[in-house]
């Protein structure tokens, strides 16, 4: 039974700050420019002038708004571009100034982000003080070779009796629970960060994807591994269920961007979860 508390609203994530938006049109003013051409749901078309066009996975911003953030994905001509959208386009108009901000997006990693909830840019979403840290990594990384994957025949404790008997997860694999709504999935997953952070100390971190999740749920996760002294040493990443489909799906991205980070450069154990996998599938079905 989760005890009855004052709600922390979720900041939305386009809410930038305003000190980032001046920061943003200073490093903007050598980029590219170009103008919308037309508006079909949350695909924008965009035509850049001259030679000076937009790649694959740029992300554009208005001109008039350096919140409003949309994604190049595919060519339409030699200087047209298809853009998935992550705000409602309701603002948008044909003719309206675009700038090419040269990157790909880009979440902050390292242990500022340890505590926090954040959206798949880095910002936060708590209403706690922004990050700091300059550090960030772009959601769509290298693969790795083939060669370069361990398999690791070694069981990770939980503490759950039942799950370490019945269904024992093996460190560097993969597990799913499944279940209908309100069963407790996601309760249990909570437990497993509880027991996991406790049983191994410090060198663990968890990584919490929620995508499409109801901000009610992400709000009870938050109090939950609050009351339970774990939260230092846990990071979420929030999509919510009333953000575009384009933004959910990314969320599982940015989150394992993080998770490797701790991993890779950090040399940490780390716990990941997505909650869920239905709606991330979901999200990139509504997407193509």
């Amino acid at each position: 039974m989760i005890p009855v508390v004052p709600l922390i609203p979720l900041v939305p994530f386009n809410s930038m700050d305003k000190t980032k938006d001046s920061n943003l049109k200073q490093n903007l003013n050598n980029s590219s420019s170009g103008k919308i051409i037309s508006v079909q749901g949350q695909v924008v078309e965009v035509e850049f002038e001259g030679d000076d066009v937009a790649t694959l996975r740029d992300v554009l911003v208005l001109e008039n708004d350096l919140s409003f953030r949309m994604e190049v994905i595919k060519s339409s001509g030699d200087r047209r571009f298809y853009c998935i959208a992550f705000s409602p386009t309701n603002k948008l108009y044909r003719g309206a100034p675009v700038i090419n901000t040269r990157e790909e997006i880009s979440v902050t990693v390292g242990n500022d982000v340890l505590g926090r909830i954040i959206n798949i840019f880095g910002e936060p979403l708590d209403e706690g003080k922004p990050l700091t840290s300059s550090h960030k990594k772009s959601i769509y990384p290298k693969g790795m070779a083939y060669n370069e994957v361990a398999i690791q025949n070694e069981i990770l404790e939980t503490g759950i009796k039942v799950i370490d008997f019945f269904s024992p997860i093996s460190r560097g694999g993969k597990i799913g629970l499944f279940g209908g709504a309100g069963v407790g999935k996601t309760l249990l997953l909570t437990e497993i960060i509880h027991n996991v952070v406790t049983l191994h100390g410090a060198r663990n971190v968890s990584v919490f994807a929620g995508v499409g999740e109801r901000i009610r749920e992400g709000q009870e996760l938050y109090e939950t591994l609050s009351e339970q002294k774990v939260l230092p040493s846990v990071s979420l990443i929030f999509g919510t269920m009333g953000e575009n489909s384009a933004l959910r799906f990314r969320t599982a991205y940015a989150a394992g961007t993080i998770a490797e980070h701790f991993r890779d450069e950090l040399g940490r154990d780390v716990l990941f979860f997505i909650d869920n996998m239905l709606r991330f599938v979901a999200a990139g079905a509504e997407v193509a």
